[in-house]
């Protein structure tokens, strides 16, 4: 039975309409990343974990996506993605149903334009820096642009090319009766292609922030917050290298966090590769700071185009501020080191698309 078969078991049995089922270019597709990760200072003892997790550079997922093409040179398009724990078989994202991707949209010459649940341009841009990507595994990866979540939901997004130049803008809606500005957030982005380089810088302003990267903000000090970053990668007969740059700032609730990542994709034979990582940052919150480093490096072993498996090692270095704020209860990561100042991390993974 064919993906787009599939599929129309799937809507049907969610009961829309008789015209979603039709041949329009329905596609099932997924995505399923499991890893056994060892790691130090687990609690506030120190001891250490042995776990069945999530995947490392990828959520595990599942979704629908189709075209149409609607005449003129224009398609439309939708993307319904959800989340899950590979390990439990529970839903990510606070247990929404498409927490990942709810999307309709138009495509064209003159751009596409996007409506909906979707990745934050912050998000999209800087990612796009790091070695580690999409890194699932926060500890891992730095996630530049994760500061007030990866995904805004009520955003429309528009996107245009002109040669390798690229120009995009999004707007979140914040919905609120009397303000149009209240809980909304506003970016704009611009990422220029010319080869095999590739260089890129966003700018992102959120109002009203009341859950940050540090963890809840009292409602008396959500304040609109900053990010904003520039990175480029580059493609050579060696390895592909990455460079980035994030800055991140809560107005009122005094928080300031830069960040500068470099890291490398190398093919070493066949379907054996290598990933590597190095992430710095530093931080001021009220009147204290810290810095954090964190190293990664990850060899990849890919069986075809949709199954691999993976050995990767990580250690994290925290100093200052960086410890009680990688401890609270609240705070907005998966590395919680319970006041340990670092962490030495082993996984190996599998990851099988379909």
């Amino acid at each position: 039975m064919n993906k787009t078969m599939i599929a129309a078991l799937v809507l049907g049995a969610t009961s829309l309409p008789a015209a979603a089922q039709s041949a329009g270019g329905v596609t099932l597709y997924g995505l399923i990343d499991t890893t056994i990760r060892y790691s130090t200072h687990e609690n506030a003892a120190g001891n250490s974990n042995l776990q069945m997790m999530d995947g490392v550079l990828t959520g595990s997922r599942w979704g629908l996506r189709g075209t149409e093409d609607i005449g003129g040179g224009t398609k439309a398009m939708f993307i319904l993605e959800s989340g899950f724990f590979p390990d439990t078989g529970g839903s990510q994202q606070g247990g929404r149903l498409f927490g990942r991707t709810a999307v309709v949209g138009l495509e064209g010459d003159y751009g596409k334009l996007y409506l909906g649940r979707q990745y934050t341009l912050a998000h999209e841009v800087l990612s796009s820096y790091e070695a580690m990507a999409f890194a699932n595994n926060s500890i891992v990866g730095y996630q530049g642009g994760n500061y007030t979540g990866l995904r805004y939901d009520n955003t429309i997004k528009y996107i245009k090319s002109f040669g390798g130049l690229q120009l995009a803008g999004a707007w979140t809606f914040g919905e609120a009766a009397g303000s149009f500005s209240k809980s909304s957030a506003g970016a704009g982005s611009i990422v220029y292609s010319m080869g095999s380089a590739e260089v890129g810088a966003v700018y992102q302003v959120t109002h009203d922030v009341s859950s940050a990267f540090f963890g809840a903000v009292p409602a008396a000090l959500a304040s609109k917050q900053t990010v904003w970053g520039f990175g480029g990668k580059w493609d050579t007969s060696i390895a592909t290298w990455y460079l980035g740059y994030t800055n991140n700032r809560l107005d009122v609730a005094d928080y300031k966090n830069q960040a500068a990542y470099v890291g490398a994709k190398v093919p070493i034979s066949g379907p054996l590769s290598f990933i590597g990582t190095v992430q710095y940052d530093w931080m001021k919150h009220l009147d204290a700071s810290g810095k954090r480093l964190t190293t990664a490096g990850m060899l990849d072993y890919a069986f075809s185009k949709r199954t691999d498996v993976y050995a990767e090692v990580d250690y994290t270095r925290l100093q200052g501020a960086w410890i009680a704020l990688n401890s609270a209860a609240a705070f907005n990561n998966s590395g919680n080191t319970y006041g340990n100042n670092s962490r030495l991390g082993v996984m190996l993974g599998v990851r099988h698309k379909f």
